[in-house]
């Protein structure tokens, strides 16, 4: 009895472990598939990634020109280069919940956005910013805390592109996708590109909820950094709901927002090319802010989950004193993969910004006369590799200044992730 228990024993394991298959055998490393150009097994990276610390970058290269237009017709070279780390405190022997994200940039050679072509906003968000703001190079770091899966806060200096960067169909903060900061990083007037504050967000079932309390001047002032809100505070709060349209993922949202900061500081405004006869124009205490947004799946993906394309939009209403901008609207179609290229990017997208109409009468007083400003671009992003990138780019755009002919800007962008 005793021999026939352990034989059954023997051959019911034996059964066992055959039913058990082995162990996918890891795929071979090929630098064509590599996510980046230095991350592969072994790497110092990857080392330190397993003990917490994150580290990547890439440079962004750009060759852009007015092909037609009011202004310079040079092409011009110039691009950016970003550093990013990240700090995972639990895997740093810290505690759960607890990161530390810091982003370096540069910017280098020259762009296209100052030809003379009398436009309002920028055609290229890469060689734009940080330079816009009066600066070559710009750092932001912030601390996190997470309290599980469904709160989290987020203090110190932020570059508002990472954010608009993680937008799904039209983010990639002018490095990816849109180069045109307009379409790229939608310009509300009342949230400057690097900001000093905190953000904090609850996911619930069905919707995200964001607040955010910020300094409402450009951080890239460092009197802003040494001594926020000593001109006022500004308060945003943002509601995101997911939808589903048949099977595809989606989401709208509305956002709110006021500042108490009084006058126009064109400095908080970065990215508009507005006259400096504009400081004498609009002078109030206070202004608010409101928006909607959605975007949603056309088409996903069978072979890679979150590729696809789909549509999107983003409007915004401001009092329109003394914010500069009065209203915008974003819209375009856009996504990842097409035909068998599942790592290609493409979009074409319309907007047009509404300058306050307190503004334009109070410049053509001046005899500055400004228009509403509105364009097109298309784009096509190449994977050359999952880490080599080229982007085609084309913009069309009825410049603010009706004094200037419609333009017609073509650029060429390349991207390396390191």
């Amino acid at each position: 009895m005793k021999t026939l228990l352990v034989v059954t024993a023997v051959l019911v394991t034996g059964a066992t472990q055959a039913q058990v298959p082995p162990p996918p055998a890891a795929e071979p490393y090929s630098l064509a598939t590599s996510p980046s150009l230095l991350r592969f097994p072994g790497s110092p990276f990857e080392a330190l990634r397993s003990r917490g610390l994150s580290i990547e970058g890439s440079v962004t290269s750009v060759y852009q020109g007015a092909v037609s237009g009011s202004g310079d017709k040079d092409w011009r070279f110039g691009g950016k280069g970003d550093l990013l780390v990240t700090l995972d405190g639990e895997k740093a022997g810290l505690w759960p919940g607890f990161f530390i994200n810091f982003h370096q940039e540069w910017n280098f050679g020259r762009d296209a956005n100052t030809t003379g072509a009398g436009l309002l906003l920028p055609v290229n968000t890469a060689t734009g910013l940080p330079r816009l703001g009066g600066y070559e190079q710009d750092t932001s770091i912030t601390v996190t805390q997470r309290f599980g899966d469904a709160v989290s806060l987020s203090i110190g200096k932020f570059n508002m592109l990472d954010v608009a960067a993680r937008t799904p169909l039209a983010g990639g903060g002018g490095l990816e996708t849109f180069s045109h900061l307009g379409i790229a990083a939608p310009v509300s007037g009342v949230t400057p590109a690097y900001l000093v504050g905190a953000i904090a967000s609850l996911k619930t079932s069905p919707a995200t909820f964001t607040l955010m309390v910020y300094d409402p001047r450009n951080a890239q002032d460092p009197e802003v950094v040494r001594r926020p809100f000593r001109q006022g505070t500004t308060a945003s709060l943002s509601v995101t709901i997911p939808t589903s349209f048949g099977s595809l993922p989606g989401f709208y949202g509305v956002r709110g927002a006021y500042s108490n900061k009084e006058g126009l500081d064109l400095g908080s405004l970065t990215g508009l090319a507005l006259p400096p006869e504009s400081r004498t124009v609009l002078q109030k205490r206070g202004y608010y802010y409101g928006s909607f947004s959605f975007q949603q799946y056309l088409q996903a993906s069978p072979r890679r989950p979150g590729n696809g394309w789909g549509v999107f939009a983003d409007i915004g209403l401001s009092d329109g004193n003394p914010n500069a901008i009065r209203w915008h609207v974003v819209a375009g179609i856009g996504g990842t993969g097409v035909f068998d290229r599942d790592l290609d990017r493409w979009g074409i997208a319309y907007f047009r910004y509404g300058l306050s109409s307190e503004l334009k009468d109070g410049l053509a007083r001046l005899g500055v006369p400004r228009r509403d400003e509105q364009g097109v671009e298309a784009f096509y992003n190449l994977a050359l590799t999952p880490w080599l990138r080229v982007t085609a780019n084309l913009q069309w755009i009825d410049p603010t200044n009706p004094a200037r002919n419609d333009a017609v800007f073509a650029g060429l962008r390349t991207q390396v992730r390191f």
